[in-house]
């Protein structure tokens, strides 16, 4: 396996950004098997020794969560207030770990955390198009033209809101969308003069969250999820 040079250097604990480690590279402070590398194309293979002004790095293996928030917690690192972040239920090891799929405070369901800045941005990034599913109580009665006019786009301040919704009973449906507006699907059936009740997110990607109990977590691998 092939990695860039400026990514292993912060793998390794060489560099603390990538900004940082291609400022390193250029400088000529880099070694490849004892060759001074350049190249910020470099790619560099398990088996080469990379060095940082003679020091050699520890390759660190990243963590992958998949945790199922509950009600009442907020997905950030900083606290407001006395609301309750998912770190309170997290060991204190992943304290510093990545969000991908962010809930508000109300939501429940499936969140993923890792120290692979890479895959949480190849599941948050708009252009990626992950998929995520919810499942979603009604305060309402929710009518098949109800849906028919989600499925066509509705019309946010901040640009149409995309989503599939399939009717599962009288206050009950699903969503399958791959956006990530702020209250996205609170605000869309809103627009229908209805109310979420509850909103549980059931699958990031190819993962899902059914087996995992309220306020507990699993370790995954990007395949997963990707």
């Amino acid at each position: 396996m092939e990695t860039r040079i400026n990514k292993y250097l912060v793998t390794a604990g060489l560099a603390d950004s990538r900004r940082k480690a291609d400022a390193i590279i250029v400088s000529g402070r880099v070694t490849v098997n004892e060759e001074t590398v350049r190249d910020l194309a470099y790619k560099v293979s398990d088996s080469d020794i990379v060095k940082v002004d003679g020091i050699e790095g520890e390759i660190k293996k990243d963590i992958y969560i998949a945790y199922n928030k509950p009600k009442g917690e907020i997905c950030s690192h900083r606290r407001f207030g006395n609301d309750k972040t998912i770190f309170d239920s997290l060991p204190s090891s992943f304290s510093k770990l990545k969000i991908a799929g962010r809930l508000d405070r109300d939501s429940e369901g499936l969140v993923i955390l890792s120290s692979d800045g890479d895959f949480i941005n190849n599941i948050s990034h708009p252009s990626k198009a992950k998929s995520k599913a919810y499942m979603i109580n009604l305060k309402n009665s929710f009518s098949l033209a109800d849906a028919e006019k989600i499925n066509a786009g509705i019309e946010l301040e901040d640009g149409i809101s995309l989503m599939k919704v399939t009717k599962l009973g009288d206050k009950a449906i699903k969503i399958v969308m791959s956006e990530g507006k702020n209250r996205q699907i609170r605000r869309t059936i809103d627009e229908v003069d209805n109310t979420v009740v509850k909103l549980v997110r059931v699958r990031i990607g190819k993962y899902s969250s059914r087996s995992i109990e309220p306020s507990n977590f699993v370790f995954i691998g990007p395949e997963d999820v990707l």
